[in-house]
């Protein structure tokens, strides 16, 4: 029988089989992969707090996704669902609408997107919102942060000697090619897109990874703006997201700011 998959369990799955391991020429290939997709992924311009295509699909769950997130303000948080129906597959125009609030009073509407964006419509997937960094002896992956910010992203995780980070954009546009330019940042050795462990085949058991969907959101203190897409948290703060299924009912998911 097939193991269950999550999207957490994916990607801790992943980091414990691949991120921690030492690279093969496996991975040479898939950084050459990032030139020939660049024109592929790049091609629609999408905003995941602006108009978009609408779904509405019933969700099995909703949830905060722990493994990359970081409720402390200059973090990110992710939400993940998954739709009841393991047959949905969210088309590239599409967001399904969830609404963020805060106890001390923001309110964001950011839209579920793919979880796993695909190379090819059969072939293996990569998360849509995130990269790799891995780094040259004695560099520090701290030293980019600047850089990581200019491209409209953050650091989800960076290891303690500073040789692997794992950065997040908060939309899965150009994902390819920025993480192809990181490459070329100083201390860099390459980059790589975050694969799930498994590769998607129609009728494998890892093809269900196609229908989970998922969106992060950056985190800050300060004045609470809302509608600015960026979530302004408290200490203490109860932060709840909440999707409205097709019949009416509320699904709602909470975390409370450290």
């Amino acid at each position: 029988m097939a193991e269950s998959t999550t999207p957490s369990k994916v990607k801790a799955r992943a980091q414990r089989c691949g991120a921690a391991q030492p690279r093969t020429c496996t991975s040479r290939v898939r950084l050459g992969l990032l030139v020939v997709i660049v024109g592929l992924v790049a091609a629609a311009c999408t905003d995941l707090f602006g108009p978009r295509g609408v779904a509405t699909p019933l969700l099995a769950d909703l949830a905060f996704d722990d493994l990359h997130s970081d409720l402390k303000a200059g973090g990110l948080v992710y939400i993940s669902a998954s739709p009841a129906d393991t047959a949905f597959r969210l088309q590239q125009a599409e967001r399904v609408p969830v609404e963020i609030t805060t106890s001390s009073g923001d309110r964001e509407n950011p839209g579920l997107y793919r979880a796993y964006c695909p190379f090819t419509d059969r072939g293996s997937h990569y998360e849509c919102f995130r990269f790799d960094i891995y780094m040259l002896p004695g560099s520090d992956a701290w030293t980019l942060a600047e850089r990581v910010a200019a491209i409209g992203g953050r650091f989800d995780l960076v290891s303690v000697t500073g040789d692997l980070a794992g950065v997040t954009v908060f939309s899965p546009d150009r994902l390819v090619s920025k993480a192809r330019a990181a490459g070329s940042w100083p201390g860099v050795y390459y980059t790589e897109l975050s694969f799930p462990f498994c590769v998607v085949e129609p009728g494998s058991a890892c093809g269900a990874l196609q229908m989970f969907l998922s969106v992060p959101v950056p985190i800050d203190s300060g004045r609470v703006i809302p509608g600015d897409g960026t979530l302004q948290v408290r200490s203490g703060d109860t932060v709840t997201v909440t999707y409205r299924q097709p019949a009416g009912q509320l699904l709602k998911a909470r975390a409370v700011v450290p």
